[in-house]
């Protein structure tokens, strides 16, 4: 008897392709899919370039009123050591610590007591305090020389300005010519590249004299000073407290100070004016290092340093910074 074989039953799920329908509905998911997966990526980037230029923003304004702050702590300082007994006098410096503008000064490189001003763009101050290798960073060239704010060096040419000289020690010398620094700050190219530059007085060979700006920090668009001003000038630190010469009454800008009426303690009217200032309050308007992609429509508001409102539509981001510094030097408490 011979075996019988079936033939095999055709399979009953072949295998077979995608249909078109099928294929359509798979692109368009993995369509949307990379779409959200873009938008996601596109929004988390746009948010980390903007914390990027906040913190940068942030960064740079604090180095700016520190860096300024520093010098605001210096004006007025003089002082010498009694070799021998631990004391300490002012032995040198005597004036106006510091000396502003309502916009840039008419010429920069104008002796301290020749100053003036144009009325016109950012604020600017000098600041005068006798200078040592110890409150100033000796340059690589100059290590004996007190420096400026670009660190370039001072010689000790200016005779002690204090009336009459503090009394040395026994055996000491005489109080002698010092090193002035009369720096000035500025905002410069506020327009296409702002910055916070300064120039100061430097040796020039055997001489010394104002020295040509040069760039500290960028992107300072704008600084505003008012300045805190007692009845009487106090243009030296002295032993005891006097409410005429070291209580703040009120703050006005650099042409309020210039229009006080003399007080009558000094014949130098300007002396008189500015030797009463005993606090700087600083405003800094910092503009970010780059514009920010996809600025939101209106664009980004922001203040400015006289309280107002502004809207800033070319994807900067701006931001203001303010502090107030007492003038230590010329400060005594009750």
């Amino acid at each position: 008897m011979s075996a019988v074989f079936a033939a095999p039953s055709r399979m009953r799920n072949p295998a077979r392709g995608f249909t078109l329908i099928e294929l359509m509905i798979s692109l368009t998911i993995g369509l949307v899919i990379l779409a959200a997966a873009l938008s996601t990526f596109s929004t988390s980037s746009r948010s980390s370039q903007l914390s990027q230029a906040e913190t940068q923003l942030n960064e740079d304004g604090i180095l700016a009123l520190n860096l300024i702050q520093q010098q605001l702590k210096q004006a007025g300082y003089s002082q010498q050591l009694i070799p021998g007994s631990g004391a300490t006098v002012m032995g040198n410096f005597a004036g106006s610590a510091v000396r502003g503008c309502d916009g840039a000064f008419t010429d920069a490189a104008a002796a301290f007591d020749k100053l003036s001003c144009t009325g016109k763009g950012s604020d600017a101050i000098a600041i005068r305090y006798e200078a040592t290798t110890d409150n100033t960073m000796p340059t690589g060239t100059d290590t004996k020389l007190a420096t400026n704010c670009l660190g370039n060096g001072i010689n000790a040419l200016t005779a002690s300005q204090v009336s009459p000289p503090p009394t040395p020690a026994p055996g000491a010398p005489p109080p002698g010519n010092y090193a002035l620094a009369d720096n000035r700050y500025l905002v410069t190219d506020a327009s296409t590249a702002p910055m916070l530059s300064c120039r100061g007085m430097e040796k020039r060979d055997a001489v010394n004299a104002i020295g040509t700006p040069q760039p500290l920090l960028a992107n300072v668009e704008s600084m505003r000073i008012l300045y805190g001003v007692a009845n009487r000038p106090s243009i030296e630190l002295a032993a005891t407290y006097d409410p005429q010469r070291h209580q703040i009454v009120k703050y006005l800008d650099a042409a309020g100070v210039d229009a006080q009426v003399s007080s009558g303690v000094l014949a130098d009217l300007a002396e008189d004016r500015w030797g009463r200032v005993l606090s700087v309050r600083m405003c800094l308007q910092m503009r970010s290092d780059r514009p920010v992609r996809d600025v939101p429509a209106g664009g980004f508001a922001y203040k400015r340093c006289d309280n107002t409102d502004h809207t800033g539509t070319d994807g900067y981001l701006r931001r203001t910074f303010t502090t107030t510094v007492l003038l230590r030097n010329r400060m005594i408490t009750p």
